[in-house]
């Protein structure tokens, strides 16, 4: 689905068509560049692994959250990422879309389903990608965290046990079955199948408790553009 661009020898993975921009960036990639190729203004949270979600227009400098539904056209919305799960979500006509940041507590905390909550659209008409970001056999966690989680029906099929004390965990199936829960249908879901703890190209915070971080980045575009960013 996404194909990969060059921009100042960096690299960014992109889907487009007439009406939508959105993608992720690779190791060394500055949010700098999007607004130069892009020509607009960006819009990001500080975000606090919780379950909040912006509307883009309602974001301001301080917004604290993990999520945004862009309800403007032209503007950029950032996520950032470093073996969480980026989930993007968007409707069949491409008037509804965002992207929410997903770790083990926004899981816990079931912030997917505010996309559910504030946004109008059928939920046969909404269609999510699940980027890049850690995969199991790479999350190891404790026996608190399995603990944690006791109250949600998939808990046991996202837990793997290793030890006494050590799970394996899938966030990213988690993410999946909350979501057919919902009603979305597996050809609703699309996945990277990347794990960022493995690829190289991307930062990792568990391989190598960097700083940086993958830009996830979505615009709809003006309405009377078809050549946007090109």
């Amino acid at each position: 689905m996404l194909k990969k661009r060059e921009y100042k020898n960096s690299i960014f993975n992109i889907f487009e068509n007439g009406k939508i921009v959105f993608g992720y960036t690779e190791t060394g990639f500055k949010k700098e560049y999007l607004s130069e190729i892009y020509k607009c203004e960006i819009l990001d949270l500080k975000q606090i692994h919780s379950d909040i979600v912006f509307f883009s227009s309602d974001i301001r400098k301080d917004s604290e959250g993990d999520g945004i539904i862009l309800d403007q056209h032209g503007k950029l919305i950032i996520i950032r990422t470093a073996d969480c799960t980026p989930l993007f979500f968007f409707s069949n006509d491409f008037t509804n879309a965002g992207i929410i940041h997903i770790g083990w507590r926004g899981l816990f905390e079931g912030i997917e389903n505010q996309i559910f909550e504030k946004i109008n659209v059928p939920v046969k008409d909404i269609n999510f990608y699940i980027g890049p970001s850690i995969e199991s056999n790479c999350y190891e966690v404790g026996v608190d965290l399995y603990d944690k989680f006791k109250d949600k029906k998939y808990r046991d099929r996202i837990f793997t046990k290793k030890s006494n004390d050590k799970y394996f965990m899938d966030v990213n199936l988690g993410i999946t079955l909350s979501l057919l829960e919902k009603g979305i249908k597996k050809e609703q879901m699309s996945y990277s199948n990347i794990c960022t703890f493995c690829d190289k190209n991307l930062p990792s915070y568990r391989r190598d408790r960097t700083k940086e971080r993958i830009f996830n980045f979505m615009l709809l575009k003006p309405k009377m553009s078809d050549s946007f960013g090109e």
